[in-house]
């Protein structure tokens, strides 16, 4: 029986490996303690295997409360402190066989309640046929940062010693020896529970460490532990609304809510003749809604516990500001979204109306970025356009010529410019865009592309990157912030086995787990002459449509490269507990290019989107540098002279060299030039573009012209390209 035991317990302490050190910590102690009570209690038998083994014990996790009562114990002894005692001095409650000692007298409910959650999500992903529970479960990392939506720090902990006194803790105190941390934490983690409420699905935090120190030196004090970090799932439904209603006014629990809130508490009628006691946090945008939880937390901690606001830190703040705001205007890609769709709806209630054409409109389908909630954000000095489908009917049999479909097209646009519909949404987006079902207010800024890249991964190809973050989120839960949601999404893209599985995205799950083996299965059989990022959907299952032309083999190594640097980079920055500069991970490195091209500021259309934009912007493809109103003066649309250099770059030199540019306000081309265009080619008189002839022992070969590529790389780009930044050190001109 032992050795049977023996793997269980070793996974059960694996799967909880951030909880197995510190105060409160379940350890492989605890797990082979537990492995032997189930045996006691004939919860597991001893022919069981392994993974029943591990499946039984992760059920009694999720289905047993050892949080005031019942509690565990195989005593044997018949004198011994009853439950209620045990109860009345511990939060957990886990009695060993002396029937004296409770071998989880440290834990706290909040840590106990977390090893629920992980094992009832545990068991729900090992049920998922679709799920390999083993990579999952098991092989994964779950760091606090990368867990939970909203993550906060605790520092100067020396603070929580004025708690004790404020919370009057001070036989609690005692019975710790003074350690004013391990004192004060539940009881603080307690209040936050209260005034948190439905905003939260769970609050769990790490565990304070036990010291070590030389025997011949002082103990370190209790000030000097780090930094203790609370995470927060949070529940969207109720999690960045922006009042809290409490009970009637003569309701017996109003002055209970009222002691909790103090000053922020006041009575306001509702539309429905309630009069109530209610907190209303003020807020003009999602964005500042997002931070309704930790003005909560900074209220409560320094109304009730004298904990300042200096010793809280958010850790997501700095990377939301980063992510999920736009740079000019400082709203919301998510806002944009609502108001383009707003727009969306207006147009597609005029279509619907038009009467004098002869054909009928059955279906108008949006395809813009924004109305699948994925844009990164919309600047309203730029005016951009918005591709939709029209599904159309004719009255009067087929279209027998192209000149009646232009009719028909220029006379419907003619409609829709008659009433300023055209620009009423000025947006842009590529055909064959799809929208994504039940958008979430984290999946806009998830969707935040980072390097020169982009149009190496096309946008699709990352929106149903990120859609599989919230479809397919094993180990996690489906994110439910920016900060978190675009962790894993470098994540993701850092560590997923591109090579030898395809990545299934189960829009709507319409695909079932025979389907699914039968893609990876086909996906094996055919894997050489399948793109290099393969994703799948239901309507796709055997062409990655969005992936079949790019990104080659080199550019997704890159990408992998960069995804994991900049997580490494953003989790070390964000754990720091300092304030940083989060936008280095955004800053693409230059160092490996060849020839850097640097752009004119003033000619960069979407500069307000850069990461680091200037402190004033221009608005460009606006006439006299208003904004477009219906019946004014028709604006310039679509206005981007960088996209089109792109264009004409590659289209004349594709074949020497490799363009990027970030097209989010990026100023500079960054050139790659191919190390095989430069091997001498034997001399052909229709093969002398942008080449020279050199000659060697009577034979004429040709090499690239240099000198003149980067000529025609200003003349191209005159009134756009500022200067040209040769890097010789790695070719000669």
């Amino acid at each position: 029986a032992a050795s049977s035991l023996q793997s269980p317990t070793r996974i059960i302490r694996d799967e909880i490996s951030y909880l197995r050190a510190g105060a409160g910590c379940f350890c492989g102690f605890h797990a082979s303690m537990l492995m032997a009570y189930l045996l006691s209690t004939h919860k597991v038998g001893k022919t069981m295997n392994p993974y029943q083994l591990l499946r039984n014990a992760l059920n009694f996790f999720a289905c047993f409360v050892l949080v005031k009562s019942p509690c565990l114990s195989f005593s044997f002894f018949l004198i011994q402190p009853s439950l209620p005692e045990f109860h009345a001095a511990f939060s957990v409650v886990f009695v060993d066989p002396s029937g004296h000692l409770n071998l989880l007298a440290d834990m706290t409910a909040f840590t106990y309640k977390r090893i629920q959650h992980e094992a009832s999500l545990s068991l729900t992903f090992w049920d998922d046929p679709t799920v390999d529970g083993f990579q999952a479960l098991l092989m994964t990392p779950k760091s606090m940062l990368r867990t939970y939506d909203n993550v906060f720090k605790l520092v100067n902990l020396v603070k929580l010693q004025t708690s004790c006194k404020k919370l009057l803790l001070l036989n609690e105190l005692m019975d710790h020896s003074g350690n004013y941390v391990l004192t004060a934490l539940p009881f603080v983690l307690s209040l936050l529970q209260r005034g948190l409420g439905e905003r939260i699905h769970l609050l769990v935090h790490s565990l304070p460490q036990d010291p070590e120190w030389p025997v011949d030196s002082a103990p370190p004090k209790h000030k000097d532990q780090p930094p203790l970090n609370i995470g927060l799932l949070l529940n969207l439904e109720h999690a960045l609304s922006v009042l809290e209603r409490g009970p009637p006014a003569d309701n017996p629990k109003a002055a209970e809510f009222r002691q909790l809130w103090g000053s922020r508490s006041q009575l306001r009628r509702f539309q429905d003749g309630a009069i109530t006691e209610a907190v209303l946090w003020s807020s003009n945008s999602i964005s500042q809604r997002r931070f309704i939880v930790l003005k909560i937390i900074t209220h409560l901690l320094e109304l009730h516990a004298d904990i300042p606001n200096s010793c809280i830190m958010f850790v997501g703040g700095q990377l939301d500001v980063v992510i999920g705001c736009g740079i000019q205007n400082h709203t919301t890609g998510e806002e944009e979204s609502l108001e383009v769709v707003q727009s969306y709806d207006d147009l597609s209630k005029k279509l619907w109306q038009l009467k004098d054409l002869p054909l009928s409109i059955t279906s108008v389908q949006g395809a813009h970025q924004a109305l699948r909630y994925t844009q990164v954000s919309h600047l309203l000095g730029y005016i951009q356009l918005c591709d939709i489908f029209l599904t159309l009917t004719l009255t009067f049999g087929l279209l027998p010529k192209n000149s009646m479909t232009n009719f028909l097209l220029k006379k419907l646009l003619f409609k829709v410019s008659d009433d300023g519909l055209v620009c009423s949404a000025p947006t842009y987006s590529r055909p064959g865009s799809r929208t994504f079902p039940d958008p979430t207010p984290s999946l806009s800024p998830t969707s935040l592309p980072v390097d020169l890249l982009l149009e190496d991964i096309r946008e699709e190809a990352a929106d149903l990157l990120v859609a599989s973050l919230f479809l397919h989120a094993a180990p996690f839960t489906p994110p439910s912030s920016p900060q978190v949601g675009f962790l894993r999404f470098l994540h993701v893209l850092s560590t997923f086995d591109w090579k030898n599985n395809p990545l299934i995205v189960n829009l709507n799950g319409k695909l079932t787990a025979v389907e699914q083996t039968d893609i990876k299965n086909d996906f094996v059989a055919s894997r050489e002459s399948l793109p290099t990022m393969f994703i799948v959907t239901p309507s796709e299952k055997k062409v990655s449509v969005w992936t079949k032309e790019a990104p080659s083999v080199q550019m997704l190594q890159r990408a992998v490269m960069l995804a994991a640097e900049s997580l490494r980079v953003l989790e070390t920055q964000l754990d720091s507990g300092e304030k940083q500069d989060m936008r280095v991970a955004f800053r693409p490195p230059l160092e490996a290019y060849d020839v850097l091209i640097h752009l004119d500021s003033k000619q960069v259309p979407l500069l307000a989107k850069a990461v680091d934009p200037p402190v004033n912007t221009f608005r460009r493809g606006t006439h006299g540098g208003q904004p477009f109103t219906s019946g004014g003066a028709l604006p310039v649309i679509d206005y981007d002279p960088v996209r089109l250099y792109m264009s004409e770059l590659r289209e004349a030199f594709g074949d020497l060299a490799l363009f990027f540019y970030d097209l989010y306000g990026g100023t500079v081309i960054a050139v790659l030039w191919k190390p095989a265009a430069f091997e001498p080619k034997p001399f052909k008189t229709s093969l002398m573009n942008a080449r020279r002839v050199e000659v060697n022992d009577d034979v004429a070969t040709t090499v690239p012209n240099v000198e003149a590529i980067l000529q025609d790389f200003r003349i191209i780009g005159e009134g756009l390209v500022k200067r040209l930044e040769l890097r010789t050190e790695k070719w000669v001109v």
